[in-house]
């Protein structure tokens, strides 16, 4: 008997890869990572599998984001934004070899390449709806596609304000076709962004040296604000000064006693989405 049972039991790893890749692609992302230290054929068939899930989401027509960011004050008033998905740098159909996202290092380092990776999302404005006034950009950027608005949010500070603040909902939706009635929704990120009156001085002051100069804009670190500490979503911004009339201090007042200017920025949002380990894939929204 144990001689007949030798001759029938077949070990997993006699299995192609092909067979692998069928039994764990019916697995949520979340369960298919921790297999990938398994071993080195684990790891290989697993991120074979991620990487064509991510090339697979960009196709997928009935799944979008859905964008809210809302001053706290203003939560049950700002609307919410259907997210156009822009592309995901560095993540093409070319697995291995010249031109693909895992050039140039080692097997083992391809994980960790791949959860590296973001997908990027414009928040769009419905324009037959009727918009608050800091919700459209009506003045015309070079940079952006003709008669296409621009998402904007107003920051105002005080004079004894260091920051402001700024609640961010991304939810990964799926729509009905040809329309925006949502069928399901998922969750991705909920939190908070503290938007720093010396990061906003900063980034207007860049921002209006790129523009004036005609620089051609580059992705930076210090352009995005992380919604949670470990940055698989994050707002990029771009960030202009308006004016605003101060109120006359008293004479007599003590320079120690004197306030920060009040000041007021537009910021322009530009969704960013990591497709990691946080981020729930298509599949898990249906």
């Amino acid at each position: 008997m144990a001689a007949i049972d030798s001759m029938t039991f077949t070990p997993l790893y006699t299995l192609p890869n092909e067979i692998l890749v069928q039994i764990l692609n019916p697995l949520a992302t979340r369960a298919l990572l921790p297999l990938a230290s398994v071993s080195h054929r684990f790891h290989d068939v697993v991120l074979r599998i991620l990487h064509y899930r991510l090339l697979l989401i960009s196709s997928l027509k009935d799944y979008t984001l859905l964008l809210e960011c809302f001053h706290p004050v203003s939560k049950l008033t700002d609307p919410h934004f259907f997210c156009t998905y822009i592309g995901t740098p560095g993540l093409n159909d070319k697995y291995e070899g010249k031109g693909s996202l895992y050039e140039g290092c080692k097997s083992a380092e391809y994980l960790g390449r791949l959860s590296n990776v973001y997908s990027c999302f414009r928040p769009e404005i419905d324009t037959t709806a009727i918009q608050n006034d800091d919700t459209i950009d009506d003045d015309h950027d070079n940079n952006e596609p003709e008669g296409q608005p621009l998402v904007k949010k107003e920051v105002n500070l005080d004079g004894l304000e260091d920051f402001s603040q700024l609640c961010s909902i991304v939810n990964l939706v799926k729509i009905m076709p040809n329309s925006r009635i949502l069928i399901s929704a998922v969750t991705v990120e909920d939190g908070i962004i503290r938007v720093w009156r010396d990061w906003l001085k900063r980034k207007a002051k860049k921002d209006q040296h790129d523009a004036t100069t005609n620089m051609q804009r580059t992705d930076d670190e210090d352009d995005v604000l992380w919604v949670n500490n470990e940055k698989t979503v994050g707002l990029k911004l771009r960030v202009k000064e308006k004016k605003c009339n101060r109120p006359m201090l008293p004479v007599l007042m003590h320079r120690d006693e004197e306030e920060e200017e009040p000041v007021s920025y537009e910021v322009e949002i530009e969704a960013k989405w990591r497709g990691g380990e946080k981020a729930p894939l298509a599949e898990d929204a249906s």
